[in-house]
């Protein structure tokens, strides 16, 4: 089980808007010490809840949803280690061990390696209400960036408390600004609380629209075929600043009732030249 923090008024921050897809997720985040021979770098732990309106067809969070949260904690991990630069994700590989969960979702987060221009991590993520089984393990990779005039002051040892559950909440294709639809292409309106601290589109709402576009390419006319998101492998190429933001996705086949679909997805920046930011491959289940 991942261990949470000290619930003390000194040991705690107030949220910080730098984190407004985080708190979607009401995702909390909390800093360990680091192992022995660990090394210097920061270790996160993190929790999520399993929101209804959160839930896929699968029957636990999706998996679009799972990557969002494992790049907010993975991406906040990369930036601590290599403070007072930042950094920027530039792939994330997730395999995806199950897709019903009962929830909260337990993360472990730890730096595989710090280089010079890049920071690989690792994420472990386990159903803590089923015994801590284990749901997702993931590789993050990010670019280290000059970060200019942004504010990178922290508390330390970070810890970033669970938002309070929405009173209203939106499901995910209303909170990413994802356009109805079904067939090969998707749609993202860029919206400002989709931006990352560099203005940019962020890396979850990149999965999240993956996700989606995926299993609508594979379920047919009126999303008749149930089917899940499950493994996905995603490399953000360049960053999306403009929008609307289009997937456009390639059924490479596969057996869907056993092994899963492979669906091939390309992001686009439409407002950008219709620039190709993003591409990735998805494995799509029949639930």
């Amino acid at each position: 089980m991942v261990s949470g923090p000290v619930d003390t008024a000194s040991g705690r921050t107030p949220p910080d808007p730098r984190h407004a897809v985080g708190s979607y997720f009401r995702l909390e985040r909390w800093e360990l010490p680091s192992p022995p021979g660990g090394g210097p770098h920061p270790v996160l732990g993190g929790r999520a809840p399993l929101d209804d309106h959160q839930r896929g067809a699968g029957g636990g969070l999706r998996t679009g949803a799972l990557l969002t949260v494992i790049d907010s904690l993975g991406g906040f991990l990369c930036g601590l280690s290599v403070l007072p630069e930042w950094i920027v994700t530039t792939s994330v590989m997730a395999t995806v061990a199950r897709l019903d969960h009962q929830g909260p979702l337990g993360l472990h987060g730890r730096v595989l390696r710090r280089g010079r221009s890049t920071v690989v991590s690792a994420l472990d993520v386990v159903d803590e209400g089923a015994d801590d089984r284990p749901v997702a393990s993931a590789v993050l990779t990010c670019a280290v960036l000059d970060p200019g005039p942004m504010d990178l002051t922290f508390a330390r040892p970070v810890s970033i408390p669970m938002a309070p559950p929405d009173p209203e909440p939106l499901a995910p294709e209303d909170f990413f600004r994802i356009a109805p639809g079904t067939g090969p292409v998707t749609r993202l309106e860029l919206a400002d609380h989709l931006r990352n601290p560099w203005g940019i589109l962020h890396g979850g709402a990149v999965a999240m629209l993956a996700d989606v576009a995926s299993c609508r390419a594979v379920s047919g006319p009126g999303g008749a075929r149930p089917v899940a998101a499950a493994d996905t492998v995603l490399h953000y190429l360049r960053p999306a600043k403009v929008g609307p933001v289009e997937a456009r996705c390639q059924v490479l086949g596969g057996d869907g009732a056993r092994g899963g679909t492979a669906v091939r997805v390309a992001v686009h920046d439409l407002g950008h030249e219709d620039r190709l930011t993003a591409l990735g491959t998805v494995t799509v289940l029949d639930v």
